[in-house]
Formats: C-alpha cells, structure tokens, sequence
C-alpha cells in the first residue's frame, strides 16, 4: 500500500499496490503503520477468493450469509481439500468473474428461490454435463433433493451405477429394484437411465411451481449418458 493524499494524521487515503488499485479512504495513519488497512481484493480465500466492493456481505451479525457460504463451499471444492473433495481438487475451477464474492453473491440473490423442505444446492452438470467450471453459465440452483438423484458415486466394478454383471450378462437395477438382465452393459444402462430419468420427473413435479422455468425445463429434459459416468470403463 502507499498513501496518495494526506489530509492529517488520523485523515490519509491509501492505495492498494495491486492489479485493482483500490484506494481506502480517511484512514489513519498508525492504522497504515501498523499493517491495518484491508484491502478488500486481497486474494485471503485460499489464496483464490476476494471478497470485494459492494453491498454483499459475508456475515450478518455474526452468522455467514447463505451466499458467502455457498460461495466458500465451491471455493474449497476447487482449491482447498484434496482428500475431501478428490473429484474436484484439482479437476474443477471457479470462473474468474466468481472469485471475486460480490459478483458471486448478486448470482446468488438473483437466482435464488425458496423450498420449504429442501436446501439449494449448486450444480455445474446438468446443463453441461461433465463441466467442470463453477460460472454463471454453466450453473443451477437445484433443491438438494433433487440433486442428490443425480449424483454419480464412485465404484470399484469399472461399471457404471445401477449396473453389476449377473453371469453372462448385466443387471439393471434402480434403487434395488430389479430391471431385467442385458446382454451388453449399454443397453442395461439405457434402461436404467430410463427408469432414473422418470423417478427425477416424479420427483421433480412436486416442485413445479417452485423451479425457475429454466432450471425445472433442464431437469425434465435431462438424459443419462453412459459416457458421462465416470465409473464406466470402455473395453
């Protein structure tokens, strides 16, 4: 930092040495001294996020807003914890526009809606599956309900979920219930992925008055493809 006007001893302005540039106005100058000034773009998120200039705010009153915390929780996917998040750290990004919290937050207040029995989750894939970038175009808010039906947990089998081999052939199978025995992994998984996409409907139509049209339209169009299970292996 370096003072750019000088009013008197307790009335300075001082300007951040950074690629922004702010200058913090009618500050004192012990506060200078002494290292006290903060810079609002200081990158203090993981060494990746800044909370910035604007009318969002990180907490209220002591208690983090819900869009700073949402905002953290993307944050440390992509940045901070390897062995919590193995399928993000180092595989996934938050845009340039999103480490910046202000611009993150208006998203969030713009977009956001209200589920009496379910919590907002962020995703990134229904709309681009596979994506692997936090930005506002590539992102929805979905009921955490909803979104847990999509989600696509890691295996051991080299198969993707809902499907075993059963002898010569694969099973199929939603939630426990059996759906027929297949003679290759692709079409086993095609009647699976039918039988998911109708169960995400069934309880996605309970929320039809809710979702944005936008996001309850991306829902309902949504296809499984087996290509985009990250336990399926080509042979």
């Amino acid at each position: 930092m370096k003072i750019v006007r000088y009013g008197s001893y307790n009335d300075i302005d001082v300007e951040s040495l950074d690629e922004f540039h702010y200058i913090k106005e009618h500050q004192t100058y012990s506060n200078f001294k002494r290292g006290q000034i903060k810079n609002p773009y200081d990158r203090t998120l993981f060494g990746v996020g800044y909370i910035g200039v604007g009318e969002y705010k990180a907490k209220i009153k002591g208690k983090m807003t819900d869009a700073y915390e949402k905002w953290t929780g993307i944050m440390e996917r992509c940045y901070l914890n390897p062995e919590k998040y193995p399928a993000y750290y180092g595989k996934c990004i938050v845009c340039e526009e999103w480490h910046n919290f202000q611009n993150f937050a208006k998203w969030f207040e713009e977009n956001r809606y209200y589920v009496e029995d379910s919590r907002l989750n962020i995703d990134k894939d229904i709309l681009f599956p596979k994506c692997n970038i936090y930005s506002p175009k590539t992102c929805l808010l979905v009921p955490q309900r909803i979104n847990m039906l999509f989600m696509n947990k890691p295996n051991n089998r080299g198969l993707p979920n809902g499907i075993v081999k059963q002898g010569e052939g694969f099973l199929a199978k939603y939630k426990h219930e059996p759906l027929g025995v297949f003679s290759s992994v692709e079409k086993a998984y095609e009647v699976y992925a039918n039988k998911k996409e109708e169960a995400i409907r069934e309880v996605l139509n309970e929320y039809k008055d809710i979702l944005p049209k936008e996001t309850y339209d991306a829902i309902y169009n949504y296809k499984f493809d087996i290509h985009n299970d990250k336990n399926y292996k080509v042979a």
